[in-house]
């Protein structure tokens, strides 16, 4: 009996382990076959091709950047005409005189070099310019003799009066070291190039004729002869840009010869040049607030002619608003 129970025990206990054995097995085919699983779905995943970084979600590409307009290019300035050149250069050139008497020669330089390109035969940059450059003691020489300024007097006008251009004064201002022209008083001493003209001795009474001897008629030539170098000074003095001299010596001209047309038609046609060029160098000064050169610019041209309207006004409007300016920061006002 107990032999036969050991048998059937041993016969279960083997059922058992062959159970078992196959559960184990079956466990680790499903474990397996799911890593597999596992494996081949990353692979699969890490082969799928990736979308383009420049497609839309809608499957459209995106567009490419738009690339950014270009500047504007500045339209070039218009061609002056011959002409308009000329008269260009000139307005620079006197807007340089008036540089100059303030004692601005850096911007004088700058203008005068733009007058130049303008038109290179411009006799008055071209004189300026030589100011600019010159040793003005070598220049104009070491014989001088001394003035004392007067109350009407300016640089302009002494250079008209001992020079012969008024255009001269920014030379005749270095040679008095003189930083700048306009800045002269009176009671002050400078210097005159040259020597001090003599005074004209008295005119001399002819002889008293015979008489019986019957006195000559004056000749008629030399009034003529007087006119007609009256004539091409005024010429001469035009054609380097003074204006006041033109002016001065076709008024002689005409004073000395009413009935002479050309000297007539002379002096009316430099009157008019000179009445504008006062007229834009006085409005030139008021704009840059240089009154006191304005005021001087529309006395002048009352001077010449007293019924211009024009010239009254302004002079009004710069004596009300040097007034105005000096009850602001001080000072004087004019009378």
């Amino acid at each position: 009996m107990n032999l036969g129970s050991n048998d059937l025990t041993s016969d279960l206990t083997s059922d058992l382990t062959l159970r078992d054995l196959h559960h184990h097995h079956r466990k680790a085919a499903l474990r397996a076959a799911a890593m597999a699983m596992t494996v081949a779905a990353i692979l699969v995943g890490c082969a799928a091709p990736q979308p383009a970084a420049d497609t839309a979600a809608s499957g459209q590409a995106r567009p490419a950047p738009i690339a950014p307009a270009p500047a504007p290019v500045a339209a070039p300035a218009p061609e002056l005409s011959p002409a308009q050149a000329k008269a260009q250069a000139q307005r620079l050139a006197l807007d340089a005189v008036d540089q100059l008497q303030n004692g601005d020669e850096t911007a004088a330089r700058l203008t005068l070099d733009k007058a130049v390109a303008l038109d290179p035969t411009n006799d008055l940059a071209k004189k300026l310019l030589d100011q600019i450059k010159a040793d003005a003691q070598k220049e104009l020489g070491p014989v001088f003799f001394r003035y004392t300024v007067q109350k009407d007097d300016s640089l302009s006008k002494l250079a008209q009066q001992y020079m012969g251009d008024r255009f001269r004064f920014y030379i005749l201002a270095k040679y008095n070291d003189m930083a700048s022209p306009n800045k002269l008083s009176a009671g002050q001493v400078i210097k005159i190039p040259g020597r001090q003209p003599a005074t004209p001795p008295p005119a001399v009474a002819p002889p008293a004729a015979a008489a019986d001897t019957p006195a000559p008629a004056a000749p008629e030539a030399k009034p003529r002869d007087d006119v007609a170098d009256l004539l091409q000074k005024g010429k001469d003095l035009e054609a380097r840009g003074n204006l006041e001299g033109a002016y001065a010596a076709y008024s002689e001209a005409a004073k000395k010869t009413p009935v002479n047309p050309e000297a007539v038609r002379r002096r009316d046609a430099s009157r008019a040049a000179l009445l504008r060029s006062l007229d834009r160098e006085g409005t030139q000064a008021f704009q840059r607030q240089n009154l006191d050169l304005a005021i001087t610019k529309w006395d002048r041209i009352l001077e010449i002619d007293p019924n211009n309207q024009k010239a009254k006004l302004e002079r009004e409007r710069c004596l009300d608003l040097k007034k105005k300016m000096a009850d602001k920061f001080g000072g004087t006002a004019p009378k």
